[in-house]
């Protein structure tokens, strides 16, 4: 019988998972967060896409990751991301319908009276240009910001609610069939 030190058994890590829906799941299977922290992190997210103030989305991710620590920051940027330059568009075309709803002006957006020729990278650059943008754009400002709070406002319940569910359902999928 020796002094010596029993050497420990090699412990096996998973590789990573492949693959955006691999890393996904496993965000969403995350076991040291709960399901609701993982709801919060996502409605969040979503709540933030839907915010009219363009520009500050990343900034507004980043305050709530400092605020809220305990949730999960790249689910925060999955939500919030759900508005980028291929669908800043059409969510800025139902803020509007839903804000002229709101307004009373029904479904006559006014989107045909802006000159949208006229908008370059120029008016992002400078007071004087945002002000210019913002005088181009003033048949649907008031549309659009009202339509674009309204659906932040309500993006983050329904975020909640449906990611709460679906967190669950994978969750016990997953314990019940873990090799899927």
């Amino acid at each position: 019988m020796t002094d010596e030190p029993l050497e420990a058994p090699p412990v096996h890590t998973p590789a990573p998972p492949k693959g955006f829906f691999g890393r996904l799941k496993h965000f969403v299977l995350h076991p040291e967060l709960s399901p609701e922290q993982i709801a919060w992190s996502f409605a969040l997210g979503l709540s933030v896409a839907f915010n009219p103030l363009v520009g500050l989305h990343t900034v507004m991710v980043l305050a709530f990751c400092f605020l809220f620590r305990r949730l999960h920051m790249p689910l925060m940027f999955l939500g919030a991301f759900i508005n980028n330059p291929w669908t800043m568009v059409p969510i800025a075309t139902v803020e509007v319908f839903i804000g002229n709803l709101l307004r009373g002006h029904g479904l006559h957006h006014g989107l045909g009276n802006i000159p949208w020729r006229a908008i370059s990278w120029r008016n992002f650059i400078s007071w004087t240009g945002m002000q210019e943008l913002a005088e181009m754009l003033r048949p649907v400002l008031h549309s659009y910001l009202l339509g674009g709070f309204i659906l932040c406002v309500l993006a983050l319940p329904i975020g909640y609610w449906i990611t709460l569910v679906t967190v669950r359902r994978m969750r016990a999928s997953h314990f019940l069939h873990p090799h899927r």
